[in-house]
């Protein structure tokens, strides 16, 4: 039976983020990154073997994943158990993000690189239908840095963290102080490289059918913003053009931003160790750097092994910043879809208000705009700059422009003279 496709609303820039462009929907379509965690029973003393039963759980998991973005729910049941012994196969690289035994049971988190393409034929070849992706599922870049505090009561700053920072915060990401913030996120506790605590939130956001793209990304951007590459939920405005530049390299559509602070907080009084879990967050729409939504939450973990205990309360607090964070993401979809996404467009070089005028009305008239609002108009410059809520890709709409305006007496010669992220500039060649 073949599974009826079905489309999943988008999250686009008016409210968060951007549809992504053709060439990104083919690139997502050939791969795809999955976080998964992976258990299984320890036998004996045989921990390779468990370790890599815990692997083969995890390879299903991600493959349950993947089938859930190409099918709908009940395709992505149907299919499972007729490819889950083949879910290995379907997985390109695997990056180990944590390892750790729990008493009898061994736990393996993982980073899939799915083979997208090859699953894709596989369920062809089964008689599904494939529903687009790309387009449809919106693309999000997870930035967590982590921070350990081993010993709190060193801290000058101990009083402070008493203090809890706002739980919900509105406006450009600018807006928020840095007084807001714990503490105890400060350079000399940070983690380079441990992201443990991006784990829950990552896992809800593929449960959610937003796409997850590669800490690869992450690392090429902050690489290029040496400035940023410390304490990154701190940076304000800057934190804005962080955002902006993952939207215009690698066509994120929302920049999830966090910082997790993991705190020693001894042995409990059955001896087991103990540990405090903090985290800020911030969503911001890649596209405008308008911040979407923010928050602190909190979380603690106990186990017998001190790393374990510390991994532990990291994943915990990440799943409580998904629980909120999610919801607020879904709302701004379901907000967006029916406007689009805001696009700015300007058009300079032209000879008078008639040309201007007709500019205006053939953007109108492009199919995918549901709003096309003139915000400036200066004959003497003869410029004119419009807000264009725009439905389909960013391709789509250049294209559309550039033959809508053709049929304008005098514009059958604009150029593209700029385009950064979501704005144009076209100019009348004379």
């Amino acid at each position: 039976m073949k599974s009826t496709a079905f489309t999943t609303a988008a999250l686009l820039c008016g409210a968060a983020v951007c549809v992504l462009p053709r060439g990104v929907a083919a690139q997502q379509t050939d791969e795809a990154v999955v976080p998964v965690v992976g258990e299984a029973t320890i036998r004996g003393d045989s921990l390779l073997a468990a370790n890599a039963a815990a692997r083969a759980v995890a390879y299903r998991e991600g493959l349950r994943t993947q089938l859930g973005r190409l099918l709908d729910s009940a395709g992505a049941v149907q299919a499972f158990p007729q490819l889950a012994s083949r879910a290995r196969a379907y997985v390109r690289r695997e990056d180990v993000d944590n390892e750790e035994r729990d008493g009898s049971t061994m736990r393996v988190s993982l980073r899939l690189t799915i083979d997208v393409a090859r699953l894709k034929t596989d369920l062809e070849a089964l008689g599904y239908e494939i529903r687009t992706i790309g387009a449809e599922a919106a693309s999000v870049m997870v930035v967590i840095d982590e921070y350990y505090v081993n010993n709190p009561r060193s801290l000058s700053a101990q009083a402070q963290a008493q203090a809890a920072p706002p739980s919900a915060m509105t406006g450009r990401a600018a807006e928020i102080p840095d007084s807001a913030f714990d503490p105890f996120t400060r350079p000399e506790f940070r983690e380079p490289g441990a992201r443990v605590s991006a784990t829950g939130l990552e896992e809800a956001l593929n449960r959610n059918q937003f796409t997850v793209l590669d800490q690869g990304s992450v690392q090429q951007l902050r690489a290029d913003l040496p400035g940023l590459t410390a304490d990154l939920v701190k940076q304000g405005d800057r934190l804005a053009d962080f955002a902006r530049r993952a939207n215009e390299r690698f066509h994120a559509q929302i920049v999830v931003v966090g910082a997790t602070t993991i705190i020693n907080t001894g042995r409990d009084p059955s001896g087991l160790e103990t540990r405090r879990s903090m985290m800020t967050y911030r969503a911001i729409d890649a596209s405008t750097g308008r911040l979407l939504a923010s928050g602190t939450v909190e979380s603690a973990a106990q186990a017998s092994d001190p790393l374990i205990a510390r991994q532990r309360a990291a994943t915990r607090v990440s799943e409580v910043a998904a629980e909120r964070l999610i919801p607020q993401l879904t709302r701004a979809a379901r907000t967006a879809a029916s406007r689009g996404e805001l696009y700015i467009v300007e058009l300079v070089g032209f000879t008078g208000f008639a040309q201007a005028r007709g500019f205006l009305q053939a953007v109108q008239g492009v199919e995918g705009v549901t709003s096309a609002r003139q915000t400036q108009l200066d004959l003497s410059n003869h410029r004119i700059r419009i807000e264009v809520m725009f439905t389909r890709a960013r391709d789509d709409l250049m294209g559309e422009i550039f033959d809508a305006a053709h049929e304008v007496p005098g514009l059958q010669t604009i150029d593209l003279r700029n385009q950064r992220g979501n704005e144009f500039i076209f100019a009348v060649r004379q």
